[in-house]
């Protein structure tokens, strides 16, 4: 059986390690949003029982909301590097050392079952369902302390 690695030059797998090291990164960043998230949530959730203006209380889960837009944002990012690490894989994209991955209309020139646009961002679990139980809390306790219940 033939290893993958024996046709690939010492370049392209320079290149695919570096390619991969971008995904790392942006997979981590993503880990971190999750955290910061979390804790805001936590934190509103645990403050919303004392004398706290309510408006403030609204105000402080619009960064849930930002890193919700940022967690989609580098999803959809890591998703083209991963299409460029796949492409440079299986030869289809020359070991240049270029790290701009393609652009997502190229992509979906190219795959139109890609999943690279913002909706199907949205729709994958790691960020569906991590994010829409934390909006539903957000929602949960500012309508509670809306209505004098809190």
């Amino acid at each position: 059986m033939i290893n993958e690695k024996d046709n690939l030059s010492g370049d392209t797998i320079t290149y695919l390690q570096m390619i991969q090291a971008t995904i790392d990164r942006m997979s981590t960043s993503s880990a971190i949003f999750k955290g910061f998230a979390a804790t805001i949530v936590a934190g509103v959730s645990a403050i919303s029982f004392s004398d706290t203006n309510k408006w403030i209380l609204l105000l402080s889960f619009i960064p849930v909301l930002c890193f919700l837009i940022l967690d989609i944002y580098y999803l959809r990012l890591e998703r083209r590097f991963r299409f460029l690490y796949d492409r440079v894989r299986t030869g289809k994209k020359e070991t240049d050392f270029d790290l701009h991955p393609p652009k997502a209309k190229e992509i979906v020139k190219i795959d139109s079952k890609s999943n690279v646009r913002w909706g199907s961002c949205l729709r994958s679990p790691s960020v569906l369902w991590f994010y829409a139980p934390m909006i539903v809390i957000c929602t949960v306790v500012l309508i509670l302390n809306f209505g004098g219940c809190i």
